[in-house]
């Protein structure tokens, strides 16, 4: 190679290196994550959190630093959006949190699919947004769409009404009661359904036993009718009453002919509650609470 070429192609080595070594250097030097490590997110609900209709979004931050989550959104083919907050959550080092929202409507027909939650997160660095995937130990995700889906089911067959008042005969510890539930059929379509049983609860029981088996058939277009379940106290406790929390809510097993199953939910009146506090306690002996 002529010596003028040879160097000119030193001089264009030695003016590249530079550039080279800076570029190794950028690449090197791993981006901060969007969510900072051991921020995890689940899902779940408690007792009173079903019977108020909300969802706990828990988060847990297992990182050495405290993190802000200034917003966020949890996303899920299921339900309709509305699962968010923009109220910040300080979480400290090895911190935990339960932030308490109310559940959208369920989405109907649709395909399952992972729990997301989008969210703004401020460290000592700064501001950042990022994804988590929730984590669903108890398939809440899924019970919560079914119960919805399996009531609008139910709903388009016929409505189930509680009754206002709790009719008995007799007294004292020889008083008998009875749950008159009014089957109410809509006035037209196709729609039909079974209603398996009634489970007993925490505090009632059938008469003769423990569940109220019935197997009864019903469609759109049928009459109006009753359906009667004779009730005792499951166990004769004072704190079975003091601790009730769902204990005057029957769940019916009910299956449609949509192709859903499973338990539904149909809760008492304020009114009807109270009279079946004060039953429970006088056929127990007890001293029944006030209403």
């Amino acid at each position: 190679m002529p010596r003028a070429r040879l160097i000119r192609s030193l001089a264009l080595v030695a003016a590249l290196a530079p550039a080279g070594a800076a570029l190794v250097a950028c690449s090197s030097a791993a981006p901060a994550p969007a969510v900072p490590d051991g921020l995890v997110v689940s899902i779940k609900q408690g007792r009173l959190d079903v019977v108020a209709g909300r969802l706990v979004v828990r988060f847990e931050n297992h990182g050495a630093a405290p993190v802000t989550i200034e917003s966020f959104a949890v996303d899920t083919p299921t339900l309709a959006p509305g699962l968010e907050r923009s109220t910040p959550v300080e979480l400290g080092a090895d911190d935990a949190v339960d932030v308490r929202l109310d559940l959208p409507t369920s989405r109907c027909d649709v395909d399952p699919g992972p729990v997301v939650v989008d969210l703004t997160v401020r460290t000592a660095d700064g501001s950042r947004a990022g994804r988590l995937t929730a984590d669903d130990p108890f398939d809440t995700v899924a019970r919560v769409n079914g119960a919805d889906c399996l009531g609008e089911s139910v709903a388009a067959v016929a409505a189930l009404v509680m009754p206002e008042h709790l009719r008995s005969t007799g007294t004292g510890l020889d008083r008998r009661a009875f749950i008159d539930v009014r089957i109410e059929p809509a006035a037209a379509g196709d729609g039909s359904m079974r209603i398996e049983r009634v489970y007993g609860t925490t505090l009632l029981n059938a008469e003769d036993g423990i569940d109220w088996t019935l197997g009864i058939d019903v469609a759109a277009g049928d009459a109006p009718f009753t359906i009667s379940l004779p009730v005792r106290p499951a166990r004769c406790d004072a704190h079975a009453i003091a601790d009730d929390k769902r204990g005057t809510i029957l769940p019916f097993e009910i299956s449609t002919g949509d192709g859903r199953s499973g338990r539904l939910d149909v809760p008492a009146s304020d009114g009807l509650k109270a009279e079946l506090y004060a039953y429970y306690g006088e056929r127990c002996g007890l001293q029944a609470p006030a209403g």
